[in-house]
């Protein structure tokens, strides 16, 4: 039988009620056991709705009002910290010395030598550290890494010529929710939407393709909101040089971008362009809209993670590369919604795989009952799904984008740079 994993989060907002407690309870061999919540029990008797505590919502799990309380518990073995991110640091480094395996919400830390003090911490103890980059996760994602390394797809797209990927939101200053989370915009370390959306962005990108040659970034506040300094907007490019060894021997351009301000209805995600195919997609993945609307039913629903029909993602070939009509696309992608053709291009909407924020949380919860149960963490380590030096990898690309976007110039030597942080 596999061993209980006790998990103790740290916050108790959006990120904890919305992503993180639903998926850790489809993971049959985790328990929810203690979450830290700053504001006291309400009153008995008192109204209060949904959301606001956990002693309302989850009665069974134990209540603490500060960290240092869950880090003393002895029965807590994970600790998952989803506040601020400007306080990451601290708090993982408490709980780390206090002996407990850490999750930390994206984005990992302010800066790359603060998660390698951590990373070192935590391989001196034996304890599994690690970074909440659900975003690998998505459907639309997913769908993209299988069509770039499946033989039965990647023909098409080797060697890719560019890839635009976007995150994109709709938040004016005088919306009711831009001040939701008035910490975002605080002049802080590990603030901005570099950190908050380019940590999902940069990570999917470094996961498929590994670290640029180079990159030049653009950062802007659009909105004008004070404190002017922290950041509403960017875009980042990354370039890979030709190489042997990478992308059929062609160069390929990264473009991501990023915004608060987009008013369409269908954002735009992806737009990948290969030698002979091309990916699109529109919306985002459906798995936040889940969670909040659904919270810990949401992963039990038999739709959960599937996009609905008309936000497939497309893909686009030339005729030549495949059969003209439908049954040239369905053999190769699988299952085809429409077909068109449009001159020498065939085009469809194709399904794509299914969202799945779960399988973070198995394998995370996996690789501690492991270390709980005796292993040591060089030998689990290779399994865990988002390594705490490839989040740290992240950080430092952020670093470089803000020192681009400072001086704007290119940053050479990305590889060089990060290793003399």
């Amino acid at each position: 039988m596999s061993t209980v994993i006790n998990v103790g989060l740290i916050g108790y907002g959006l990120s904890t009620t919305a992503f993180h407690i639903p998926t850790i309870t489809a993971v049959p061999n985790a328990k929810v056991y203690a979450v830290v919540q700053r504001a006291a029990p309400p009153q008995a008797g008192s109204s209060s709705k949904k959301g606001d505590h956990v002693t309302v919502d989850f009665p069974d799990v134990k209540h603490y009002r500060d960290a240092t309380s869950l880090f003393k518990d002895p029965n807590v073995h994970l600790v998952i910290i989803c506040t601020p991110s400007p306080g990451h640091y601290d708090l993982a480094k408490e709980a780390l010395l206090n002996g407990k395996h850490v999750v930390v919400e994206k984005p990992f830390c302010p800066t790359y030598a603060d998660c390698s003090s951590l990373i070192s911490i935590a391989d001196e103890n034996n304890l599994l550290l690690t970074v909440y980059q659900n975003r690998r996760f998505d459907s639309d994602f997913l769908t993209l890494k299988k069509y770039l390394t499946s033989p039965h797809t990647s023909f098409l797209f080797t060697p890719i010529v560019s890839v635009t990927s976007q995150f994109n939101r709709y938040r004016l200053p005088t919306a009711p929710s831009s001040t939701a989370k008035a910490w975002k915009s605080e002049d802080l370390p590990g603030n901005g939407i570099l950190y908050d959306l380019g940590s999902h962005l940069i990570d999917q990108i470094l996961h498929l393709f590994g670290l640029p040659e180079w990159i030049w970034a653009h950062t802007d506040n659009q909105r004008q909101t004070e404190p002017l300094e922290i950041d509403d907007s960017f875009t980042l490019y990354m370039y890979y040089n030709a190489k042997p060894d990478f992308n059929g021997g062609k160069p390929l351009t990264v473009e991501l971008k990023s915004t608060m301000v987009s008013p369409v209805a269908r954002q735009n995600r992806w737009v990948v362009k290969g030698w002979q195919g091309g990916y699109k997609k529109f919306g985002m993945d459906v798995q936040e809209d889940q969670l909040r609307e659904y919270g810990i039913e949401a992963v039990k629903r038999s739709d959960y993670g599937e996009e609905r029909v008309d936000e497939w993602p497309e893909v686009t070939v030339p005729k030549g590369a495949v059969e003209a009509d439908e049954e040239g696309l369905e053999g190769i992608f699988g299952r085809v919604a429409t077909m068109r053709a449009y001159g020498g291009f065939v085009n469809g909407k194709v399904k794509p795989e299914k969202g799945d924020y779960v399988e973070y949380y198995k394998n995370v919860i996996g690789c501690v009952a492991r270390i709980v149960g005796g292993e040591k963490l060089d030998g689990v380590k290779k399994d865990l799904h988002i390594k705490p030096e490839e989040a740290r990898n992240v950080i430092g690309i952020i670093q470089l984008a803000k020192e681009s976007a400072k001086t704007g110039n290119r940053i050479d030597g990305v590889e060089k740079r990060l290793s003399e942080m």
